[in-house]
């Protein structure tokens, strides 16, 4: 079994991307990632943790990354066009006029189905990926899982489970400080 996780924060980038050779359709895993939120709040919940909303803007920015990772055989937090993760989510979530915007973003991918409990922790084995799960700083998050029964590039001509875990949070000028409270 081959997995991977990768972490992305604000303007800390990732190595770039690879080409596929010749993947099959990838499919979204809508139950797994359902399974996801609830196994991301409950350990955010047993640390005291405020629950994670999701966020329609960055569940569509993580479904299409890792679309756009088993479409283009490459494992980086860096679009397919080499542009920073940051520019990606700006598109669907975009920060407020004049006020405070954040992003980080989780990554995993495995050659056999993943566990909620199993992506969960590997993230929680790495600090960074660790730092944004449980960071006070974020409110939203969106998550997309996609697996293909090849995928080319980094992975391997074999299947593949892609996880992408977009975190935000954006404030309006006057409600800045308010997130202190």
């Amino acid at each position: 079994m081959r997995v991977a996780v990768a972490t992305m924060v604000l303007f800390a980038m990732a190595a770039g991307a690879q080409a596929a050779a010749s993947p099959t359709a990838a499919q979204r895993v809508v139950g797994l990632e359902r399974q996801l939120l609830e196994a991301v709040n409950d350990v955010r919940s047993t640390r005291g943790l405020k629950p994670l909303a999701v966020s329609p803007g960055l569940r569509a920015t993580a479904l299409a990354h890792s679309r756009a990772m088993l479409a283009g055989g490459f494992f980086a937090h860096e679009s397919a066009d080499g542009s920073p993760f940051s520019e990606r989510l700006k598109k669907l979530y975009a920060p407020r006029s004049g006020g405070s915007w954040t992003v980080g973003e989780n990554l995993f991918s495995s050659s056999v189905e993943p566990t909620p409990e199993q992506t969960v922790q590997a993230w929680l084995s790495s600090p960074p990926h660790r730092g944004i799960l449980l960071s006070t700083q974020y409110r939203e998050v969106g998550i997309g899982v996609v697996r293909s029964d090849l995928a080319g590039g980094d992975f391997g001509d074999q299947p593949a489970w892609v996880v992408t875990a977009d975190f935000g949070a954006r404030a309006s000028r006057g409600a800045a400080s308010s997130k202190h409270r």
